[in-house]
C-alpha cells in the first residue's frame, strides 16, 4: 500500500528530525533539561499512576479491564513520563517541542526515536532498557512491553479476553515502569516522587522524616528551613 502524501511528509520530516539529533543529542542532553522539564510539569507522570491502581482494583473481578488500564498505565508512563521529556530536551524552541512531541507519541516517530530514549535512559537513569528485565524474568522488560501491547490490540480488535494471570503479568510489566524506570531517572536527576507520581524537588519534604528528627534533637533550627 502507497503512503498518502501527508504520510509521506510525516516520514520525511521524521527523518529529518531524527539526522538532526542523533549525532549531537547525547552529548548535549543534559541533566538541566530534564530538571527543567519536570518543574515546568511535575504531575506529568500522575495519570499512568492513576491507571495502574485502576488496574489493580479491577484485577480480582475484571482481569481483562485490568489488563488493559495496566497497559494504558505503561504507554503513558513511558511515552508521557520518560519519552516527551526526553524529545523536549532535544528541541531548542519551546514551541516547537511541544508540537514535535506530540507527533512523535502519536505516531510512529515513537518508534524512530527509540534508540535515543534507551541512551538517555541508560545515562541519566542508570538503566540500559536493551537488557533491563525484572528479577526472575529472563525476557528483556522492553519486549514484555511490546507483548502486552499485542495482546491489548487483540482484546480491543477481537474482543479477545485475558486470564488474571495474564493481567498479573501487565500490572507487573506496568509497576516495572512506573516504580523503577520512571524513580531511576527522577532520583538520578536529584529529585523525588510522591506516592500519586508527582514529581518533588524540595529537599526539606524529601528529607522530611530526618529534619524532624534533628528538630528534635535541636540540630536543625527554624531559620534552616528558609
Amino acid at each position: 500500500m502507497s503512503m498518502s502524501w501527508d504520510e509521506a511528509a510525516y516520514e520525511e520530516a521524521m527523518e529529518a528530525l531524527y539526522a538532526e539529533h542523533r549525532e549531537q543529542a547525547i552529548q548535549e542532553f543534559t541533566n538541566e533539561r530534564l530538571q527543567s522539564y519536570y518543574l515546568s510539569f511535575p504531575s506529568v507522570a500522575e495519570p499512568p499512576f492513576r491507571s495502574l491502581d485502576e488496574a489493580r482494583q479491577l484485577l480480582p473481578e475484571y482481569p481483562t479491564a485490568a489488563f488493559i488500564f495496566a497497559v494504558i498505565a505503561t504507554e503513558v508512563g513511558l511515552k508521557a513520563a520518560l519519552l516527551k521529556p526526553i524529545v523536549y530536551g532535544l528541541v531548542h524552541s519551546d514551541s516547537a517541542a511541544g508540537i514535535i512531541t506530540d507527533m512523535v507519541i502519536a505516531n510512529k516517530g515513537y518508534e524512530k526515536f527509540r534508540d535515543l530514549l534507551f541512551q538517555i535512559l541508560n545515562e541519566y537513569g542508570g538503566i540500559d532498557l536493551k537488557k533491563f528485565s525484572r528479577p526472575g524474568v529472563s525476557k528483556p522488560l522492553w519486549d514484555e512491553i511490546i507483548d502486552v501491547q499485542k495482546k491489548r490490540n487483540q482484546i480491543i480488535h477481537q474482543a479477545n479476553v485475558v486470564t488474571s494471570d495474564e493481567s498479573h503479568h501487565a500490572i507487573a510489566v506496568a509497576t516495572s515502569v512506573l516504580e523503577e524506570l520512571f524513580p531511576s531517572v527522577i532520583t538520578k536527576i536529584g529529585f523525588h516522587i510522591h506516592e500519586n507520581g508527582r514529581v518533588c524537588n524540595d529537599w526539606k519534604c524529601k528529607h522530611k522524616e530526618l529534619i524532624e528528627e534533628l528538630k528534635l534533637k535541636g540540630i536543625f533550627k527554624e531559620s534552616q528551613k528558609k
